[in-house]
C-alpha cells in the first residue's frame, strides 16, 4: 500500500483552515489503497490559526514560534514525515483538493512529481501579472529546455526523495516550490502538469506581485547556474566577446587602432567562458547521488 503525508503550511488563516482539512479528511477516506497522515505547519500565525487547528482531530500539529516562511514551514513538515510520497497544498482554500485523487492516479503510472496547473477565476489577468507570468515561463523554458504551464503552484504530489536531494537548496520562502520545480527538471525526474481550476482566497494574500517577480527571476537564473553552469554563461560570454570583437572592428576602421574597451571586453568574455567551464567541472564532479528511498515498503 502506497503511502502519502499531506503537508499544509498555514499562515493566518483561521477563516479557511477548518474546512480545508475538513474537505481532505472526507477525500481521503474515499480513496483506496492509499494510506495517508495530514500535517499541519502553524507559521507562526497572530490571528486564532492556532485555536482553530488546536480544535482538528485527525492531524499532526507543527509549530513555528515565529513566521519563517512559506518554504520553512513545507521544510518543517517534509522534513517530520517518513512516507514515500507527498502532497502539498495551501489552506486558503484557493486549490480544488478534490482532484487529489487525480494526482494520485499519475503518480502511480510513474511520474515523480505531479502539479495542478492552475487556471479559472483566481488566477489575476491584470496585465502586469500576465507578463509577469509568460516572462517567467519563457525564461524556464530556454533555460531548461521544457516548457512549464505553472512553475510555482502549491499544489502538487511528488516523492519524498526529492525533498530530501535538494534540501539544501531549497529557500524558506515562496520560492521554495519554483526551485523544486526547476532543481527537478534540471535533474531529469519526470514531471506530469494536470490543469486545475483555481479559485479566489479566502483571506488576504502575502503576495507582493513586483518584489515577487523579480525574486523569481533572480531564482530562476541562479538555479539554472548551479546545475547548468557553462549552459548559463556561455551565452553570456559569447555576446561579451562579440560586443568586443564588433567594438574592435569599429575602431579599427574609423581610429585605425583597437581601443582598450574591445580588448577588455574581449577579455572579460573569455573569463566569464573559462568561469562557466570551471563551474561546470565543479557541478560534474561533485553531483550529488540520488537519494535512496528508505521507506519502499511503506
Amino acid at each position: 500500500m502506497n503511502s502519502c503525508a499531506i503537508v499544509i503550511p498555514v499562515y493566518n488563516e483561521e477563516d479557511a483552515i477548518g474546512s480545508t482539512v475538513e474537505r481532505l479528511q472526507k477525500i481521503i477516506s474515499q480513496i483506496q489503497n492509499w494510506k495517508f497522515e495530514i500535517v499541519c505547519v502553524n507559521d507562526g500565525s497572530s490571528d486564532r490559526t492556532g485555536d482553530v487547528l488546536n480544535q482538528i482531530g485527525g492531524i499532526t500539529l507543527l509549530t513555528h514560534q515565529i513566521n519563517r516562511g512559506y518554504g520553512a514551514a513545507l521544510k518543517t513538515g517534509l522534513s517530520h514525515v517518513s512516507t514515500r510520497w507527498v502532497f502539498i497544498c495551501d489552506a486558503d482554500a484557493t486549490y480544488p483538493i478534490e482532484d487529489l485523487p487525480n494526482l494520485l492516479s499519475e503518480a502511480e503510472k510513474g511520474f515523480d512529481m505531479v502539479i495542478g496547473a492552475r487556471r479559472g477565476i483566481g488566477i489575476s489577468e491584470r496585465p502586469f501579472h500576465r507578463m509577469a507570468r509568460w516572462t517567467l515561463r519563457k525564461m524556464t523554458h530556454i533555460l531548461t529546455g521544457t516548457m512549464v504551464p505553472d512553475l510555482n503552484s502549491g499544489m502538487r504530489v511528488f516523492r519524498r526523495k526529492l525533498f530530501l536531494e535538494f534540501r539544501n537548496l531549497l529557500p524558506m520562502g515562496f520560492s521554495f516550490t519554483t526551485t523544486i520545480t526547476m532543481a527537478s527538471l534540471y535533474s531529469g525526474y519526470q514531471l506530469k502538469y494536470l490543469p486545475i481550476n483555481y479559485s479566489t482566497r479566502i483571506g488576504k494574500s502575502n503576495i507582493k506581485p513586483v518584489k515577487d517577480f523579480f525574486g523569481f527571476s533572480v531564482l530562476i537564473l541562479r538555479i539554472a547556474s548551479y546545475f547548468e553552469p557553462l549552459r548559463f554563461f556561455l551565452p553570456v560570454a559569447l555576446t561579451v566577446m562579440f560586443l568586443g570583437i564588433a567594438k574592435g572592428a569599429r575602431d579599427f576602421v574609423v581610429l585605425g587602432t583597437i581601443g582598450a574597451l574591445a580588448v577588455t571586453m574581449f577579455i572579460l568574455g573569455v573569463q566569464i567562458f573559462m568561469a562557466g567551464l570551471t563551474a561546470e567541472v565543479i557541478v560534474r564532479r561533485s553531483a550529488p547521488l540520488a537519494v535512496d528511498e528508505k521507506d519502499d515498503a511503506q
